[in-house]
Order: structure tokens, then sequence, then C-alpha cells
């Protein structure tokens, strides 16, 4: 998958297949000046560990700015708030994020995957604003409810009114026929 927003390159190195179900690891390729892709948020059930494998890094933990040079590594324990790395270079930063669930989730692994995918094909199509969230109310609800049933969460509004707005707006989201995962967009 490539960002039309950052030109960040994801490759999947495992999915679930390769994890047993239990989580993913994906490389990043991040252009200079790029910012981040995702906006903060948490998770509840799964620990990320990014190592930097060349460039330098900046990224968000609790709410706090950190750099990480290339041999370097940090892990997000699940309820923190972050922001996953982007560059902090003039050259190509590349990282690995390595996602491990806290009990094999085949189903979540997919779902996951497959949302980053459909918002990499939303934002291609000229459907996601500058803050990588679909512009449209409905096609956001779809997604929040799918990354909200396997514990993922933006870092505002809270958590209940996320869970709220998946139940209620979401539910309807999928009723209309909106989804977090497109098939025309996996595989991309």
């Amino acid at each position: 998958m490539e960002s039309p927003r950052t030109g960040t390159r994801t490759v999947i190195l495992k999915g679930d297949s390769e994890t047993n179900g239990n989580g993913w690891e994906l490389e990043l390729h991040c252009l200079p000046n790029a910012g981040p892709d995702i906006a903060e948020h948490l998770h509840l059930g799964w620990t990320e560990r990014f190592e930097i494998v060349s460039g330098s890094a900046y990224y968000k933990l609790d709410g706090v700015r950190n750099t990480a040079r290339a041999g370097e590594s940090f892990v997000v324990q699940p309820r923190h708030l972050h922001v996953h790395p982007w560059n902090a270079g003039e050259t190509q930063m590349v990282y690995r994020q390595i996602d491990k669930f806290d009990h094999p989730s085949p189903q979540a692994v997919q779902d996951v995957l497959g949302t980053f995918a459909t918002i990499t094909g939303l934002t291609r199509e000229g459907k996601v604003a500058h803050h990588g969230r679909p512009k449209n109310i409905v096609q956001l609800a779809a997604t929040m409810r799918t990354l909200n049933k396997h514990g993922g969460y933006d870092a505002k509004p809270s958590i209940g009114a996320q869970n709220f707005l998946s139940a209620t707006l979401g539910r309807l989201a999928e009723m209309l026929g909106y989804r977090a995962v497109y098939a025309r967009f996996v595989g991309d």
C-alpha cells in the first residue's frame, strides 16, 4: 500500500496466517518530511513494537514527542496514546511495526489490515480528509465500528462516546451498505 497523502509505502511482511492470528508485521518506507499517516490513537488489547531500520523518526507516546534513530526501538503497551513513527530526517526512513494481540484473532488481523487498505484506496479517490479520516461521516462511522470492535480507538472523543457512536451511527452505516473494508481495495 502507498499512502497518497504522505507517500509512505507499507509492505505486509506477516499477516494472520503467519502469526496464527496473533497480529502482523509491517515494514514502512517514509519519505523525507512526510508526516504521520495515522492520527493519535490507542489499542485496548494489543502491543506494538516499532524498530527503526534506517533514518531517524519522530513518534508520540502518551502526549510526548520523542526521537528514535536507526537501530533503536520502542514498545507501545495497550491503553497508551501514541502516534506511529514519521520521518524526522532529510532521507528516507524505514521502520518495522510488529503488532501482537493479547489473544489470537485472525478476523481482527484481517479487519484491521483491510481497514488500512481501504483508507488508502478511499484516499486515492479523494474521500479522506487531510487528517486521514474519511470525509463522509457515515463512512467514518462504519470504519470506527470495525476498529472499535477490535479495540482500536482515536485519541478523541472518549472511548465511551466512540462506543456509543459505533453502536448507533456505525450500525446504521452498515445497514446502509457502508463498510470498513471494501474488497476492491484489499490487495492494493
